[in-house]
């Protein structure tokens, strides 16, 4: 997790920016699990795909090394070591399959929920982070979010438990907004087909407000306070 935070804080001011990014995929997180789609509403959709998170680096210099994660089901990324243009976007994704207003606050609490405490240096927990992230991008609007039902249904081994383990956490999130997220288009090439490469999203922490790392570091210091006061 703390190569997760590191990775999100050199991105953290890329969500208000509008600057194209060259992308380098470096590797990924973890080993890369195979994932059968079973149902999907993405024409094109492989009936296998591989799934972990992305260590990319901005070549550009604009955005740093970060973490991304798959939001694109039917076009495949670029091969490790190469590059390819993107561009920030906040209408994810017009060039394919578009969130809805509700997919993108599902998102949104898929991370919430569940992104601070994620290893994604654990196969199983990358592939069942990006499933869940899948299923909460492509369900039905009105639908309860399962990996086994709906619109779109995936399996993996050792992943479809952890995976719905994250989709009951974001489904009962209620809390304030952790991370900001940042969406990266692809600019493709259609003469390409599926090797155009895929939509991205990568996130930042949510900073604290002035009153709240105020009140954090008044907490802090009383503590250490009454340790001294203890030991007196």
């Amino acid at each position: 997790m703390k190569k997760l935070i590191a990775a999100a804080v050199v991105a953290a001011g890329f969500a208000t920016t509008s600057d194209a990014a060259v992308l380098r995929l470096d590797g990924y997180t973890s080993s890369v699990q195979s994932v059968s789609v079973n149902a999907s509403p993405v024409a094109n959709t492989p009936g296998r795909v591989g799934a972990t998170g992305f260590n990319l680096t901005d070549t550009t210099g604009g955005m740093g090394s970060f973490v991304g994660w798959c939001l694109d089901i039917a076009h495949y990324l670029m091969n490790k070591g190469a590059s390819q243009n993107y561009t920030p976007t906040n209408d994810p994704y017009a060039n394919s399959y578009s969130l809805s207003t509700i997919a993108r606050g599902r998102v949104q609490s898929v991370f919430d929920a569940n992104y601070a405490s994620l290893d994604a240096s654990n196969g199983d927990q990358a592939a069942a982070f990006q499933m869940a992230l899948w299923e909460a991008a492509y369900e039905d609007d009105n639908s309860a979010l399962s990996m086994s039902s709906g619109l779109f249904q995936a399996s993996s081994a050792g992943s479809t438990a952890l995976a719905n383990g994250f989709l009951l956490a974001a489904s009962n999130y209620s809390g304030g907004d952790q991370w900001n997220l940042a969406f990266l288009q692809v600019d493709g090439d259609a003469d390409r087909g599926r090797y155009t490469g895929q939509n991205l999203v990568t996130v930042s922490p949510v900073p604290i407000p002035a009153a709240g790392l105020l009140l954090v570091t008044g907490l802090f210091g009383m503590g250490a306070i009454t340790r001294r006061r203890r030991k007196a």
